[in-house]
């Protein structure tokens, strides 16, 4: 006797809801699934308890008649897959939502669900009443167009899989999630949802924009910025047809929650890492570590260049050209940083942005005592902080052969191999009266030595601008060193008395494979024979570093534990760079604590004025901050 048994349709459609039907978040999904693709404009959903004890869904879409009801409750049953002489093609290009025909059947078997539902042509409606699987009425009914489907009782039949949901409270709020993911992607649809008869979300057909409903989900204020995500007309083929379109919040108020970012495919919620990473990509060296990009990136693909038929949940995908998809989403969310970069500049200096002479009355200087002429901090101060520990690195193996403290932390005074010529600078050291300065951003003085207070004015409305003098300048600094670096002339300064050290053998495995990479960096270091080596060159913008603390800092970074083969050769070494440089940036920039002249100010304010970018330190953190005259109005109850 054989042992093997085909499985009755009933336990079929019982194992098919373990993969389809995993909570009350799931019914919801594939409810509102199916009222999108049947055209509908205005979807009702109502709840009872956390999903289990009633979930009700009503669209005004195109309904079924008597015998699609009977039909939609068989499994593998579905009008959505478009008509093709073989079976192959009919899944190669998937236009619709729902395809598998595995919803109804596998939630009508695990729950008790009736089904009301009428076409436009039809004078009466269709009702069936389902327990457990079992159909035990169908009959005529009066109804609207459209259809109604509850659920009730879910998982009655099946306790162990109740048993094991989680709360209230959490149930709710993944059904939640697949709502606004919905809502979204379908902006146009009115959504209306409700919990034990009271009203969490409601959303009007036909009178939101996309931005309107990233607003309502996120932010809830106009006034807080976002960053469309619109590509570059002049490198964009109207002919291309992957298209990238979205909004994202600015990346001060990004959340750590990775599901604040909302990825959809063909106007289907995704999950995919690739899409995910190519944001947070688009976005380095604006995010804070830790941070993750938060808003919504919708991507338009060819049905047939995208396999959606992965998973039953069909949250899966796989694209026919990944790398293309992120390079595109790369691209796209960079372009959408340099416009903000340029609207945020605007907005500070005035989109008039002309410069004048600034007027003495504006910037008055502090009388000193000593009337010995000063060179400006800005560009000449030393800095007396060494290259940053790293996380899971250790100085103890540091590359010098005689490594200790004394090596890393020489002082001035024993510093005299370094040249006396004055080293390379972005700044220019113009006397006070030829630097320009921004026409609607007036300095009014330092706080804590640190931070920049200004006055800008833009329009008829004025602001308290309030800028981090260390992070503006480390990140002026950064972005001159990667075009710099681009174009292989970063700024060296030549050693008068060129320093010889001996390094570990591993150390100097190192330094032969990223040779040109290093000399690239502006850092020339020669063979002397046996571990001796002798740097002739450093990078001028840290000439007033130790030769020796300079190579340490590089060398370590080649060697951190951070990057790894799983990121990709070409991506790895492009984040490494990126951070030497950075490193490089952090070290030359006015330091926190430093009293900046007037003159100063001045030269750092026309530094942000000329530069692209310079919303963010390159570790991600915020340089820029505006409060509008009402807002400090406010604080003072002069409103």
């Amino acid at each position: 006797m054989s042992k093997i048994k085909i499985l009755s349709e009933h336990l079929a459609n019982q194992i098919a809801a373990g993969e389809v039907i995993e909570r009350p978040a799931s019914v919801v999904k594939e409810l509102l699934e199916n009222a999108i693709d049947a055209d509908a404009g205005q979807v009702h959903i109502e709840l009872e308890g956390s999903g289990t004890k009633l979930i009700r869904v009503i669209d005004n879409g195109m309904g079924m008649d008597a015998d699609d009801v009977l039909l939609c409750l068989e499994r593998h049953a579905t009008s959505k897959l478009g008509e093709s002489p073989n079976d192959a093609g009919r899944l190669t290009a998937i236009h619709s939502l729902g395809f598998r025909g595995e919803a109804l059947p596998s939630i009508a078997s695990v729950a008790k669900m009736s089904l009301i539902s009428r076409t436009e042509n039809e004078p009466l409606g269709t009702r069936v009443e389902v327990r457990y699987g079992k159909v035990l009425k169908i009959h005529e009914t009066g109804c609207n167009k459209g259809t109604v489907i509850e659920i009730r009782d879910l998982f009655g039949n099946m306790p162990a899989r109740k048993k094991f949901l989680k709360s209230g409270r959490t149930e709710l709020f993944h059904i939640e999630e697949i709502i606004k993911n919905y809502a979204l992607a379908n902006y146009r649809l009115g959504i209306t949802y409700r919990v034990n008869n009271k009203t969490l979300l409601n959303f009007a057909a036909q009178a939101d924009t996309l931005e309107d409903r990233v607003r309502l989900l996120y932010t809830r204020n106009v006034s807080v910025p976002l960053i469309p995500l619109q590509e570059q007309d002049d490198t964009i083929s109207s002919n291309d047809p992957i298209t990238i379109e979205g909004f994202l919040l600015s990346p001060e108020q990004s959340f750590a929650a990775t599901t604040r970012l909302r990825l959809f495919v063909n106007g289907r919620a995704v999950k995919d890492r690739m899409m995910a990473h190519a944001v947070t990509e688009g976005l380095s060296g604006y995010l804070m570590k830790g941070r993750t990009a938060a808003g919504v990136v919708f991507l338009t693909v060819p049905y047939e260049a995208v396999d959606v038929n992965v998973h039953p949940t069909k949250q899966e995908i796989r694209f026919q050209q990944p790398n293309r998809i992120h390079e595109k989403i790369v691209s796209t969310v960079r372009h959408g940083m340099n416009n903000y970069q340029e609207s945020i500049k605007n907005a500070i200096f005035g989109r008039n942005l002309e410069l004048k002479e600034p007027e003495a009355k504006h910037f008055p200087v502090e009388e000193k005592k000593d009337t010995t002429p000063k060179k400006s901090r800005l560009w000449s101060t030393p800095s007396d902080i060494s290259f940053s520990k790293s996380p899971g690195r250790d100085f103890d193996s540091a590359p010098l052969g005689y490594a200790s403290k004394e090596t890393f932390f020489m002082p001035d005074e024993n510093r005299k191999s370094v040249s006396t010529a004055e080293p390379a600078s972005p700044f220019s050291q113009a006397e006070a009266e030829t630097i320009p300065v921004p026409e609607s951003l007036k300095p009014i003085g330092q706080f804590m030595d640190l931070y920049l207070l200004c006055e800008a004015i833009n329009g008829e409305e004025s602001y308290l601008v309030v800028i981090d003098q260390h992070a503006v300048h480390e990140r002026i600094l950064f972005e001159n060193l990667k075009k710099q670096f681009a174009a292989r002339q970063v700024a060296r300064q030549s050693l008068m008395f060129p320093k010889m050290l001996e390094l570990r053998p591993e150390y100097g495995t190192i330094l032969k494979k990223h040779r040109e990479q290093i000399e690239q960096l502006g850092l020339v270091v020669e063979e002397f024979g046996g571990d001796s080596y002798i740097i002739k060159t450093v990078p001028a913008v840290v000439s007033h570093l130790a030769p020796e603390e300079i190579l340490t800092g590089i060398l370590m970074e080649f060697t951190g534990p951070e990057y790894g083969q799983d990121q990709g050769k070409k991506r790895a070494d492009a984040t490494r760079l990126d951070d030497i440089l950075s490193s490089m940036a952090c070290k030359a920039a006015i330091k926190a604590g430093e009293n900046l002249d007037a003159l100063e100010m001045q030269q750092l304010l026309k530094l942000m004025r000329e530069s692209n970018a310079f919303t963010h330190c390159p570790h991600g953190r915020p340089v820029v901050r505006m409060f509008s005259a009402a807002r400090v109005k406010k604080w003072f109850n002069r409103t």
